[in-house]
C-alpha cells in the first residue's frame, strides 16, 4: 500500500540515462518489463483476492529456474509463496516480501483496461504497476539473476509473496504464525518490501530517494450514539444525529499536538534544498518552527507535512436514518486515526473523550487488535549499501528516512527483530505515483529497466560471501 507522495506539482519528464550494467544485464531489464506485465494480467483484486493465481504465476518462473518454492493456500483462492536460495548460513536471511493483491479499479475511469498492461509512450498501465506488482518482479529478476550468475551467498535470500496486504493482512499474518513458515521467517535480519518513495523533479532527476523505515499504526474508531426517534417536522435537539454532530464538530476542531521525531526532522532537513527560503529554515530545525506561531501554523495546515507531525484524525463514515421524515433513534461515524511512533493508544483515547465531552457518545476501536507503530535502525549494513548504491546511480541525490503515514507489512516484521525497510529503486512522478490506488495506474518501462540492477546491486552486495 504505497503512500501519496510528499512532494506535488511535477510534470512528465525524461529519465536520465541509465547507469552501466555489467555486459548481460540488459536482458535482465527485459525480462522484468515482460514477467510484469504478465503479472499485471492476473487479477488480484481484493476483495475477493484470488492471489492463488499470483503464486501460481511466480511458482512457474521459479520452477523453471530450479528455485525451491511452495505455496500455501490457506483459503480457497488465497495463498502466500515463499520461495528460498540458499546461502552458507554465515549470516541470517534476508526477505524480500511482497503483496500479490490490488485494490479494486472501476474500468469506466480508466482510459487502459485494468488488467491489460497495455504500453502507451512508454508507460505501463495496469493494476498494481505501482502498488505493488512492479517491485515483486524486481525482486524476482533478482532471485533469478543470482541463481542463474551463481552468486556466492552468506545468508538465505526468502521471497515472500503474500495474499491480503490491501485489507486484513490475513496473507502476512497467516505467513509469520505458527501454520505457515515462523520458523524460516524470524530468523531474518532483514526484510525488504514496499514503501520506499522516488519522487521526480520538473528536470527529470529525483528530489530524494525516501527509504521507509517507520509507520503510523491505525487506529480506526467507531463513535455511537442514540436518542428519541421521532418525526421530521419535529426537531429534538438532543437527536442522535444532533448528538453525534456536536461530537464529530469538536473532533473536526480538535489540535492534536505536534512532535518531532529524529527520523522525521532528518527527512525534512533533507527537503530543505527543494523549498524556498523561509520554508527550508523551517525544515532544517522544526523544534525551532514550532515555537513561532506562523511556522507552526503553516506546517499544519500543510496535509504532507503535518501528517508526519502529530497524531491525525480523519471523519470518514456517517451513518444515520433510513428517510426522509424520521429521525432516527441511532447515529453513529468512523474515524480513521493513525498515531506515531511510541504513542499509547489508550492515552489518545482518553483524549478524544474529554474532546467530545458527552459521556453518551461511545467510542470504542474498530477491526483487529492495534498494531503499535514501530521503526528501525538507519545505523545498518543494509542501509549504508542502499546509499552507496543510489549514490552510485544518482550522484547527488540525498538518501532519506521516510515516516509512512499509511502502513505496510513491515509492521509485523519489525517486532520479531528484523530490520525492515520499505526501498525500491523505482522512480515516478508524484502524479504517477497518485494512480497507485486511483485511475490508470501506470509505471515508466524505463523506469522497470533500470531499476533492475540497482536492486541487484543492493541485494548481492548484502548477501555475497565475505572472503
Amino acid at each position: 500500500m504505497r503512500p501519496v507522495p510528499f512532494v506535488l506539482a511535477v510534470s512528465l519528464v525524461a529519465l536520465p540515462a541509465p547507469a552501466l550494467d555489467p555486459p548481460g544485464g540488459a536482458a535482465y531489464g527485459d525480462m522484468a518489463v515482460d514477467l510484469l506485465r504478465e503479472y499485471l494480467q492476473i487479477d488480484t483484486t481484493n476483495p475477493p483476492g484470488h492471489e492463488l493465481r499470483a503464486a501460481r504465476f511466480y511458482k512457474r518462473v521459479l520452477d523453471r529456474e530450479g528455485i525451491p518454492a511452495e505455496i500455501d493456500e490457506f483459503a480457497p483462492g488465497r495463498a502466500n509463496l515463499l520461495a528460498t536460495l540458499a546461502g552458507g548460513g554465515a549470516r541470517r536471511p534476508l526477505i524480500l516480501a511482497n503483496h500479490m493483491d490490488v485494490v479494486p479499479a472501476d474500468a469506466s475511469r480508466w482510459t487502459m483496461p485494468p488488467f491489460s498492461a497495455a504500453v502507451k509512450d512508454g508507460l505501463i498501465y495496469g493494476r498494481g504497476a505501482q502498488d505493488m506488482k512492479s517491485e515483486g518482479i524486481l525482486q524476482l529478476v533478482t532471485l533469478v539473476r543470482a541463481r542463474r550468475e551463481h552468486l556466492p551467498l552468506d545468508r538465505d535470500i526468502l521471497f515472500l509473496a503474500t495474499a491480503d496486504e490491501e485489507v486484513d493482512f490475513a496473507g502476512a499474518l497467516r505467513a509469520l504464525g505458527p501454520g505457515g513458515w515462523r520458523d524460516r521467517l524470524q530468523k531474518a535480519e532483514y526484510s525488504i518490501t514496499e514503501g520506499g518513495e522516488n519522487v521526480l523533479g520538473e528536470d527529470g532527476r529525483p528530489l530524494y530517494f525516501g527509504i521507509d523505515t517507520a509507520e503510523k499504526g491505525p487506529f480506526w474508531l467507531k463513535l455511537g450514539t442514540t436518542g428519541t426517534p421521532g418525526h421530521g417536522s419535529r426537531p429534538m435537539a438532543d437527536s442522535a444525529p444532533n448528538r453525534l454532530l456536536r461530537a464529530l464538530e469538536r473532533v473536526r476542531l480538535h489540535r492534536t499536538e505536534m512532535k518531532v521525531l529524529p527520523g522525521v526532522q532528518r527527512f525534512f532537513r533533507d527537503q530543505a534544498q527543494n523549498v524556498d527560503a523561509r520554508r527550508a529554515a523551517w525544515y532544517r530545525d522544526l523544534g525551532k518552527a514550532l515555537l513561532d506561531p506562523e511556522a507552526a501554523q503553516a506546517l499544519y495546515e500543510d496535509r504532507d507535512a503535518s501528517a508526519l507531525l502529530r497524531n491525525t484524525i480523519s471523519i470518514t463514515v456517517v451513518r444515520a436514518g433510513y428517510k426522509t421524515n424520521v429521525i432516527p433513534g441511532t447515529a453513529e461515524a468512523e474515524l480513521d486515526v493513525r498515531l506515531l511512533p511510541g504513542e499509547d493508544p489508550q492515552a489518545f483515547l482518553a483524549e478524544l473523550r474529554g474532546v467530545i465531552d458527552d459521556p453518551e457518545v461511545r467510542i470504542t476501536p474498530l477491526g483487529s487488535a492495534f498494531r503499535p507503530p514501530n521503526e528501525s535502525s538507519t545505523d545498518t549494513e543494509l542501509f549504508r549499501i542502499i546509499e552507496a548504491a543510489l549514490a552510485r546511480h544518482y550522484p547527488g541525490v540525498p538518501v532519506t528516512t521516510k515516516m509512512l503515514s499509511g502502513a505496510t507489512e513491515s509492521v509485523l516484521y519489525r517486532p520479531l527483530g528484523i530490520t525492515a525497510y520499505g526501498f525500491t529503486p523505482l522512480l515516478a512522478t508524484a502524479e504517477e505515483v497518485a494512480t497507485a490506488h486511483g485511475d490508470d495506474e501506470r509505471i515508466r518501462e524505463d523506469t522497470v529497466r533500470r531499476s533492475v540492477p540497482i536492486f541487484h546491486e543492493v541485494v548481492s552486495e548484502l548477501c555475497r560471501r565475505r572472503p
